[in-house]
């Protein structure tokens, strides 16, 4: 049978129960005395008349050897086993469970009004009549669905927010009153950071939630890792069982993706069962918001259906009535169908408990991991990445290789396959658990006693020299914008004269090979470091291009704070930082896409003939090939290339615009600002963008010059518009000493 979507052996979990030394006959069954809330009851009867274990023993004695799903969460002790005149197990006699059937540790009355209403609420989600201010949530029988339940049920009673990582830190009445109670306005907010052990020596080790959100496996696999390794959650919010682990691995792999952006370190990334997305997840048009929220509870309904229908249940007519709204689903809204479900009896029992508004919170975290995965591009990373592959395949898992896909994007030296038994489920249950604990033990241990490499992104040199000028000139660095080539500023220096040192400062990853900045501070450090090592005293110049602007501005404010000079800082078409501009966005990979086609169109001054749905519609590689198409047909790019030619200026342009920065202090010195005409604007709409882009740089730098210089984004450092450029940046030096023009920035 199954609950929940999980499959269950009864017969396993008897044979369980009656090793237990105080247990003579055990039965166990499937009880569903509340629509829709199935549970797991145990049914045993004691070896001796007085003797024989309490709920709590017995539920911790199958914890110890069974996956959470299979634990009752009830147990009832008989003095002996009902039977039927036959002398069969009369399965119909046997009880429902009463409240201390239920495992408790010893019960004690909520205390004050706050454990009170706790307690009255745990009741109500949980279906019992009782619970004591030390007992747990979750081993009275509360799964995602009543998780989910319970935070929008404190939400609405107590006006307060809950995450489901504190549902987890605080399982009990009393500690989750008194979490709630040391609660400040500020720390009114859903905190992400579970510590599941703090102690140990060794650098911590965090788990990434998985995509069902609920971290129950957090305290089981972090007790079979090395206790010399802290280790910390991140949680999600909870929802149904059924999902793979996929998203919870991807979002390791992008947050040392991002982490190594920022040129911290990170020694080990490992991927529990962790598939290559577009193995899994590769139709973008199951997630488009229109209609997402609605298929995905129409699905959910199916499966219920179809895994968990009471006896005796045509489900052939629930079927084809769900088949007939997922054909309509898009004539009505969310509550709408809801209803329709209702009225058609087709929201599964189990679903029906709840409002429209909670169904909705069930299935949004899953449309909004699922567009992401569908969504996301995965590029290689110089980490080394373990991936521990459940040693069976379930039915429902899709064929895959022995590295889960991985061997797609990263290379072997690289990529560390270890096998683990169970399935993609049971891995992270007992006792399999155990078996994983001690291979992510071992491979943490291995990185660790072995001296790690440096990585080749802190290794990269940034700077290229345009031309090397003479000593009459502090020298000039540039920086491009978003996925830009310091060869943009070769038109700038052969305007401005062999005479000025010109150095260009290149974005990291333009080759597809390393991973891009993904700070702002992180390029402005990595960029001083590599003038430093050729001007590491004296005044320089800085120009930042579009995104550039942004890394030059931070360059200034970090070299004005160690007093080195400034002669000037120039930023030409750059959006201001903390604006509703285009920067600073969730950009989909898709989204990058269109952001950069719209670009380089502008750039060539013509149309690539590509049409947007049709983008859409591709996935990564047929993407790819449309943007290379397009660009080689206007001549940006040759015939002899190949699409993979703009993956990494792809990469890092989307990196760009989905980096948030601020600046942390006003930058005192003069500031010069270059704006320029948007052709898909009007005069009236230009006008409008750029008082906009004006005053939100003046916030940052109140010593701005402003200048409006023909062309457009592109065109302003190509002939002729970069002539009127130059002329104009030189102004600034006509009659005086770039020495006395530095001193204003001091």
């Amino acid at each position: 049978m199954k609950i929940r979507g999980f499959r269950i052996e009864l017969g396993e979990i008897e044979a369980k129960l009656a090793q237990h030394e105080g247990v003579k006959d055990a039965v166990v069954m499937a009880r569903e005395d509340a629509p829709g809330d199935k549970r797991l009851v145990a049914y045993y009867t004691a070896q001796e008349e007085n003797a024989g274990a309490e709920a709590e023993d017995l539920r911790a004695h199958l914890q110890a050897q069974l996956p959470a799903y299979m634990v009752p969460a009830a147990y009832v002790r008989l003095d002996s086993l009902p039977l039927t005149p036959n002398g069969k197990l009369d399965r119909r006699a046997l009880p429902e469970p009463e409240a201390d059937a239920y495992a408790t540790r010893g019960y004690a009355a909520p205390q004050g009004e706050l454990e009170e209403t706790l307690g009255r609420l745990w009741c109500e989600v949980l279906g019992v009549e009782r619970v004591g201010r030390h007992d747990h949530f979750f081993e009275l029988g509360g799964h995602s669905l009543l998780a989910v339940r319970l935070i929008s049920q404190v939400r609405q009673r107590l006006d307060v927010e809950l995450a489901v990582g504190e549902l987890f830190a605080h399982q009990s009445v009393a500690s989750m009153a008194s979490m709630l109670q040391g609660r400040t306005p500020d720390t009114q907010r859903r905190d992400t950071i579970v510590p599941v052990r703090t102690g140990g020596t060794q650098r911590p080790l965090f788990l990434m939630h998985e995509f069902t959100g609920l971290d129950l496996y957090f305290p089981a696999l972090a007790a079979h890792i090395d206790p010399d390794i802290p280790v910390y959650g991140l949680s999600g919010i909870p929802w149904g069982e059924t999902q793979l682990q996929t998203f919870g691995g991807v979002l390791a792999y992008e947050i040392a993706m991002q982490l190594v952006g920022q040129d911290e370190e990170v020694e080990f990334v490992g991927l529990i069962d962790t598939s290559l997305p577009k193995l899994v997840e590769n139709d973008k048009s199951r997630w488009l918001p229109q209609s997402a929220h609605k298929r995905i509870l129409l699905e959910k309904c199916d499966i219920f259906w179809k895994r968990q229908a009471p006896a005796e249940t045509d489900i052939e007519p629930i079927v084809r009535t769900l088949s007939g709204l997922r054909a309509d689903v898009g004539s009505v809204d969310f509550d709408g169908l809801v209803r329709r479900c209702r009225e058609k009896g087709v929201l599964h029992p189990e679903l029906a408990a709840y409002s429209a508004g909670e169904l909705w919170q069930y299935v949004d975290r899953e449309v909004a991991h699922g567009h992401a995965l569908a969504n996301y591009t995965v590029f290689p990373i110089s980490v080394p990445v373990h991936v521990f592959v459940a040693e069976e395949r379930r039915e429902d898992a899709p064929p895959l290789t022995g590295s889960l896909g991985w061997d797609e994007v990263l290379p072997w030296a690289r990529l560390h396959c270890v096998t683990v038994p169970g399935d993609h489920l049971t891995m992270m249950e007992a006792p399999h658990v155990q078996a994983l604990g001690r291979a992510i033990s071992e491979a943490v241990c291995t990185i660790t006693a072995r001296q790690i490499p440096v990585l080749s992104e802190m290794s990269y040199q940034p700077l290229v020299t345009i031309q090397n000028g003479g000593a009459g000139h502090a020298p000039v660095f540039c920086v491009p914008g978003a996925g830009g080539s310091v060869t943009g500023f070769v038109g700038l220096a052969d305007t401005l004269g062999p005479a000025w040192p010109m150095h260009g400062l290149q974005p990291r990853g333009l080759d597809g090979a390393l991973v891009p900045y993904s700070s702002v501070e992180a390029a402005a450090e990595a960029n001083l470091k590599a003038i430093d090592a050729v001007q590491s005293d004296g005044p320089i110049h800085l120009i930042g291009h579009s995104f550039g602007g942004w890394v030059v501005f931070e360059m200034a404010s970090r070299l004005l704070a160690r007093g080195r000079i400034v002669a000037s800082l120039t930023l030409i078409d750059s959006e201001a930082p903390g604006g509703d501009g285009m920067v600073g966005k969730p950009y989909t990979a898709t989204g990058v896409l269109e952001r950069l086609v719209e670009a380089m169109q502008l750039a060539a001054g013509e149309s690539f003939g590509i049409d947007a749905a049709v983008l859409r519609a591709q996935d990564d590689a047929g993407q790819m090939r449309q943007l290379h198409s397009g660009m080689v047909r206007v001549g940006m790019l040759p015939q002899r290339s190949t699409p993979d030619a703009m993956r990494g200026p792809a990469r890092v342009f989307g990196t760009a615009l989905r980096t948030i920065y601020l600046p942390r202090h006003p930058y005192t010195g003069p500031v010069r600002l270059v704006v320029v005409d948007d052709p898909a604007l009007d005069v009236a709409s230009n006008q409008l963008a750029q008082r906009e882009t004006i005053e939100g740089w003046r916030r940052h730098a109140p010593n701005l010059c402003v200048w409006h210089v023909p062309g457009n984004h592109f065109t302003v450092l190509k002939a002729p518009h970069v002539q009127e450029l130059a002329v104009w940046w030189r102004t600034a030096f006509e009659g005086r000493s770039e020495q006395e023009v530095a001193n204003e920035s001091m």
